[in-house]
């Protein structure tokens, strides 16, 4: 795989590969905690990626037995415990504007759950448009537990799992498996441990080879209808496909279609 440019990161391993990349968080010592650095870094990458035409799908997973175990906050507690709470809520700023980020991407990403997903980890999966997950993974909001309240998306853990079931997670502090967050419709698929890497490598692949004018379009019909009527969100699709009707991609995928071929899509 090939790197981003000259850019060096000590937190997380960036990968690219054709139209394919990959962030690796690598901070398995601390479950791969969001510290300061790694928001910086994971920040660079999300831009790369959003500026970077030919990379087309971004997958983020995790090293060691957790994806990502929420924000380390051991950086700021000092600042807290003296009763200064600038670092600390400028900290969760910076998060948040990397979620929005990656949230923002106009290309489809996919989190690989490798291990423990929890705070912040649970709301950087909510990021991601597909979410993937090795069987032993174990997902949970977990704020409760320390006394402290979400910062970075957990308040929409209804929307992918259920007002009741998103109650008793953020109530509770529990961590459930990767097969009940699959019953409630939060994980999409669940493979064997050892299968994850090339289970998300082959997803990640297929769609690549899609329009990403249509996976982008997409993206912004799903997230736009969300809270629209039916007729309000049949409009916004038709204003979608009005201007994709004019792209070159809407008229290479019915040539191939009509010609019998494999389509090659330029995002044009």
């Amino acid at each position: 795989m090939l790197g981003i440019g000259q850019l060096s990161f000590e937190t997380l391993k960036f990968e690219a590969e054709d139209s394919c990349a990959r962030i690796t968080l690598t901070r398995p010592g601390s479950m791969n905690a969001l510290s300061a650095l790694m928001v910086n870094e994971l920040a660079q990458c999300v831009k790369d990626v959003a500026e970077r035409d030919e990379i087309r799908v971004l997958t983020i997973t995790g090293s060691g037995r957790a994806f990502c175990c929420g924000a380390d906050l051991k950086g700021v507690l000092g600042e807290v415990q003296a009763g200064d709470n600038t670092g600390f809520l400028g900290f969760l700023r910076d998060i948040q504007n990397v979620f929005l980020a990656i949230r923002a991407l106009p290309k489809p990403t996919i989190a690989a759950l490798n291990g423990l997903t929890l705070a912040g980890g649970l709301e950087l999966a909510m990021t991601c448009d597909v979410v993937m997950a090795a069987r032993s993974a174990r997902l949970g909001d977990a704020h409760s537990n320390f006394g402290v309240l979400p910062g970075g998306g957990g308040s929409l853990l209804p929307r992918y799992v259920g007002e009741k079931k998103a109650n008793y997670l953020l109530f509770s502090g529990d961590h459930w498996s990767a097969e009940a967050f699959r019953e409630a419709g939060f994980v999409s698929q669940v493979v064997e441990d050892d299968d994850l890497s090339s289970a998300a490598e082959a997803l990640a692949a297929k769609l690549a080879e899609k329009s990403p004018l249509v996976l982008q379009r997409m993206k912004e019909m799903v997230a736009g209808s969300a809270h629209l009527s039916a007729r309000e969100a049949i409009a916004l699709e038709m204003r979608h496909l009005e201007a994709h009707a004019k792209s070159a991609d809407f008229l290479e995928g019915l040539s191939a279609f009509s010609e019998k071929r494999t389509p090659k899509y330029s995002g044009q």
